[in-house]
C-alpha cells in the first residue's frame, strides 16, 4: 500500500511539468531479481513480481527524461529472512525510432535503492544504496497517446546485517510499462 501511495504522490507532483505536450505517465509491472543475500549465507529464492509508476518528458523523438518508482524484487534465504527492495530513479532515455510504431530504447541514470530485511534471524534491518542504473528496451507506439515499453534494467543495491555491515549487489529487472502520452 505504501508503494502505491508513493507512486501517486510522485505522479501528482509532476503533473504541472507533464501537462505540456511531450509528458507521459505510466504504470509498470514485471519481474525483479535482486542479487543480494538477506542475512544467512545461502539463498533460496531471488525473484518476485514487481510493480511501480513512471513519469517523464520526451523532448524530441530521440531524448526523454523520466522518474520511476517501483519494486526491484525480494530475496529470501534458507533461514527465512526476506529482503524487499524498492528504488526511486531518475534517468535519461534515448530512443531510436525504427518506424512509426517501434523504437529501441536505452537509459542511464541514478537510483536510490532501499532494502528492508526481516525474518527469523533479522529484524527490520534496512539500508540504502545510491548508484548507477541503466537499461535497454523496445517501445511499441500503439497510437499517438499510448505506448508499451519492455525494458531490461540493472540497479545498484545493498543489504546490511545485524552488525551494520553493508553488502553491495545488483538487481536485474524486466518491466513492461504502459505509457499514456500527453
Amino acid at each position: 500500500m505504501k508503494k502505491i501511495v508513493v507512486c501517486l504522490l510522485l505522479l501528482s507532483s509532476t503533473m504541472p511539468v507533464l501537462a505540456a505536450e511531450g509528458g507521459y505517465l505510466g504504470v509498470s509491472m514485471g519481474s525483479g531479481k535482486p542479487g543480494v543475500t538477506p542475512a544467512a549465507l545461502t539463498m533460496s529464492t531471488t525473484s518476485s513480481f514487481i510493480y511501480g509508476g513512471v513519469a517523464g518528458y520526451q523532448y524530441n523523438k530521440n531524448l526523454a527524461v523520466q522518474v520511476q518508482y517501483g519494486g526491484l524484487g525480494k530475496a529470501t534465504d534458507v533461514a527465512g529472512n526476506t529482503s524487499k527492495i524498492d528504488a526511486l530513479s531518475m534517468t535519461a532515455v534515448g530512443l531510436l525510432p525504427l518506424n512509426n510504431h517501434f523504437d529501441l530504447t536505452a537509459k542511464i541514470g541514478i537510483a536510490n535503492a532501499k532494502t528492508v530485511t526481516s525474518g527469523a534471524t533479522a529484524t527490520n534491518l534496512g539500508t540504502t544504496r545510491t548508484g548507477l542504473t541503466y537499461g535497454i528496451g523496445a517501445q511499441y507506439n500503439i497510437n499517438k497517446s499510448m505506448a508499451l515499453r519492455l525494458e531490461l534494467d540493472r540497479y545498484a543495491v545493498a543489504t546490511s546485517n545485524a552488525a551494520g555491515v553493508k553488502t553491495k549487489g545488483n538487481a536485474t529487472v524486466i518491466n513492461l510499462d504502459a505509457l499514456y502520452k500527453f
